[in-house]
């Protein structure tokens, strides 16, 4: 399951057809991360585990 939601994520990346919201480029900023380190994160990474809220 979760591998295919990954791969959709990934091409929605490699599109560019995504927003990225308000609340996020706060958050971005307070990590000093950039739109560029967040996709490259998504794009090579994996899910390691699942978390429940």
């Amino acid at each position: 399951m979760f591998p295919g939601i990954l791969i959709k994520i990934k091409e929605k990346i490699r599109r560019r057809e995504y927003v990225v919201t308000s609340h996020a480029r706060i958050e971005m900023n307070i990590d000093n991360f950039t739109i560029y380190d967040i996709e490259r994160g998504v794009l090579t990474g994996d899910i390691l585990e699942r978390r429940k809220k």
